[in-house]
């Protein structure tokens, strides 16, 4: 009997685990049905309404552990494209014009103005699978209006009294702040790029960006910037006795002109080389003063442009793109100076004999004035109008013969004055440069020869590196 009764328990128990699976599976299923059955009509098809704007988020759950706030960035930039689909074809072109951006590069610019502006959503409903989250906002169109428009208000006239700061000081003379003023005006409007912006100024309606950009474009056009002096003379490795002057004036209708003071200027060799102040900025006379320090390339005419420096006057906390983009649209005043370069001077002595002779054909001499030339120098008998005195010893000696070959020596000395300062900047002496040849007069003759390769190669590492990194 009591084994019996065990069997029966076992049995019992057995049963009733069977009884709880299948139940824990109908509910399962009953669930999943219940899920699916409850799928809302907003998911399988969009819904249109014409008091909202609708956006509409789905993210996968298995993929993103954060899913109900990446459905929420979903759905609102769902919400804001749909906002900004209609933008006027007319305003859109202006917009490429003045900005020098593409059309894309625009909308891309409104949608994330859109989306950063979004207030005054609402949650709707959400809906949830196993593997995707569902999300709706909606914006009533009526609100999204309404605090636009008070945006655009506010927006308009900051920027309306930043343009009107610019035009009193034009006025007042003061150019350079006017010319500041007018782009900061910009920076309120640049997130309506596309928008018409109509307002008053003056008593006059006015579409705003559109007057702040012609407004721009004039007072830069009245702008002139002209060399004090036009052409300069300088010698290639020194610097400019000169300075580099240009003077800027706002010319406008028949006023007179006005000197334009604190404008940014850039001096930049456009053929040619040098090393000058680049970053210059005008004085109270309108005036603007670069200083050349070296003239690095030896080409005879060279070419300085200066031209003001518009990014300058940018708002350095600029984050949007349009008023940068605008200002390299303009086309911003210019001008140039001409450097007639010439090379420096030299003045050569020479003395070289061959076994006290004079040679009647030099050796070392033609040698010094190929590498000069090559360089840029010219050549003077006269003192005063040499920038270099060099000064050339040689001399040659009679060594032994052995086996018939007659041998050789050169001593040579070569010193370099620099007739501007008056120091020797290159002394160098070559003792028993060797010659050989079947007789003595060659064998002279070739020692000359290789006493001048060893002068050439020193002369170049030594002399060139002194002069031209020293000027």
């Amino acid at each position: 009997m009591k084994y019996l009764s065990v069997g029966r328990t076992g049995m019992q128990d057995s049963d009733n685990q069977y009884f709880r699976q299948l139940f824990i599976i109908g509910w399962s299923f009953f669930f999943t049905v219940q899920i699916f059955a409850a799928q809302p009509g907003w998911v399988e098809k969009r819904p249109v309404d014409p008091n909202y704007y609708i956006g509409i988020g789905v993210v996968q759950k298995d993929i993103h552990h954060d899913y109900i706030q990446r459905g929420k960035n979903a759905a609102l930039s769902d919400l804001s494209s749909e906002i900004t689909v209609n933008v006027s074809s007319e305003l859109l072109d202006i917009a490429i014009e003045q900005s020098g951006m593409t059309e894309e590069q625009i909308r891309q610019e409104i949608r994330t103005t859109t989306r950063n502006e979004l207030d005054g959503y609402e949650l709707v409903d959400t809906y949830e699978t196993r593997k995707e989250y569902w999300v709706y906002y909606r914006l009533s169109r009526a609100l999204w209006a309404m605090k636009k428009q008070e945006r655009l208000d506010k927006a308009i006239t900051l920027s309306r009294d930043l343009y009107q700061s610019g035009l009193t000081r034009a006025e007042s003379g003061d150019i350079t702040g006017a010319i500041r003023m007018y782009l900061q005006a910009f920076e309120p409007i640049q997130k309506y790029i596309a928008e018409p912006l109509k307002t008053s100024v003056n008593g006059q309606n006015v579409y705003l960006k559109n007057e702040i950009y012609s407004q721009l474009q004039r007072t830069l056009s009245a702008i002139q910037l002209a060399p004090v002096k036009a052409d300069i003379d300088g010698k290639y490795s020194m610097a400019l006795d000169s300075p580099l002057q240009v003077k800027s004036e706002f010319r406008i209708g028949r006023k007179d002109p006005i000197n334009v003071a604190n404008l940014p200027l850039e001096f930049l060799f456009l053929r040619g080389a040098g090393e000058l102040v680049s970053d210059v900025v005008t004085d109270e006379e309108g005036i603007g003063t670069s200083q050349v320090s070296k003239i690095t390339s030896p080409e005879q005419v060279q070419i300085v442009r200066v031209k003001m420096r518009l990014d300058d006057l940018v708002p350095g906390d600029t984050s949007l793109t349009l008023v940068r983009n605008i200002v390299r649209s303009l086309a911003a005043p210019e001008t140039r100076i001409v450097l007639n370069v010439s090379g420096l001077v030299a003045r050569i002595e020479s003395s070289e004999s061959n076994f006290g002779k004079p040679l009647e054909v030099a050796y070392i001499e033609p040698l010094v004035k190929n590498v000069l030339s090559d360089r840029g120098f010219s050549f003077s008998e006269e003192n005063s109008s040499a920038d270099f005195l060099i000064d050339i010893e040689a001399n040659s000696r009679k060594g032994s013969i052995v086996y018939g070959q007659h041998v050789a020596y050169v001593d040579m000395n070569i010193s370099v004055l620099d007739m501007r300062s008056g120091e020797e900047i290159y002394k160098q002496s070559f003792t028993e440069v060797k010659g050989i040849h079947l007789d003595y007069e060659r064998a002279g003759l070739k020692a000359f020869e290789n006493a001048g390769e060893r002068f050439k190669e020193d002369f170049s590492e030594t002399f060139f590196t002194k002069v031209f990194s020293e000027q």
